[in-house]
């Protein structure tokens, strides 16, 4: 009897100690600002960035432990996808919602979305580009970045592609490139930080080009549906008030534009 009770302590003891251990959010390696990214302060380098101060409030407020570590996409993927509750990833941020993410995640309600806008320079074309379809882009010389996917814009854009925004926005401002195919809250990012300048810009809105981006949990976690809707709980309520704060401070709310263009 002595030996059952102490096995039955050992269980309770070792599921509270389950139950008990941090959540472990892994970011990619890969910085991603203004969402998750690294910034010398004081000549240390910190981890900052809209979807990293959400996630730490909505972890306060739904009182869960957790860490953080940084790792490569590839391996995020792997220890996400993995079954075991030790797998070493737990939550993600910035996640797409597609079929095969929703086979092993569990995802919030979008955090932000983004969209591609074609920018140009102001002073170039003050009454803008005159363009009615997408097509008629091409008349100017269209620039864009090697790692960026376009998807169904590269099928009809003739995108001459650059290493960088930095590269793009010379080219802009000399005039050598026309218009920039931008995802705008990545390149005010660059601006803020000093990263290059840019000149005064006009923008045309490709409606049909938005993509939402999530919180995800893996399907390995213990209760991990019920942990997303305690986030998701969190984030319509006790952290709500908090998100204009957070989308003003890294700036990532919608730029207006002067046109919008429906992709056909």
């Amino acid at each position: 009897m002595l030996l059952r009770i102490m096995f039955v302590s050992s269980v309770l003891m070792t599921v509270s100690l389950a139950q008990a251990a941090p959540l472990q959010i892994c970011l990619d390696k890969h910085p991603n600002p203004p969402f998750v990214y690294s910034e010398k302060i004081k000549g240390a380098g910190q981890l900052r960035g809209y979807s990293l101060e959400l996630i730490k409030k909505v972890m306060a407020a739904t009182a869960t432990p957790y860490s953080i570590k940084s790792l490569s996409q590839s391996e995020i993927v792997q220890k996400m996808q993995s079954k075991s509750p030790s797998a070493g990833c737990d939550l993600v941020l910035d996640v797409l919602k597609t079929p095969d993410h929703e086979s092993y995640m569990y995802l919030s309600a979008p955090i932000y979305q983004l969209n591609y806008e074609l920018m140009y320079n102001w002073e170039s074309y003050m009454t803008g580009l005159g363009v009615k379809t997408l097509a008629e882009v091409n008349k100017f010389k269209v620039c864009g970045l090697k790692s960026a996917d376009y998807g169904v814009l590269s099928k009809t854009l003739k995108i001459h592609d650059f290493n960088s925004i930095k590269d793009v926005m010379f080219n802009i401002k000399t005039k050598e490139c026309d218009v920039f195919v931008a995802e705008s809250v990545a390149m005010r990012y660059g601006q803020r930080a000093n990263q290059y300048q840019v000149p005064a810009v006009g923008c045309i809105r490709l409606a049909g080009t938005e993509k939402s981006y999530h919180i995800g949990i893996a399907k390995h976690v213990m209760d991990g549906a019920a942990l997303i809707a305690r986030i998701q709980q969190a984030l319509n309520t006790t952290v709500a008030k908090e998100l204009a704060a957070l989308a003003e401070e890294y700036d990532i709310t919608a730029t207006q534009c002067q046109q919008t263009l429906k992709l056909n």
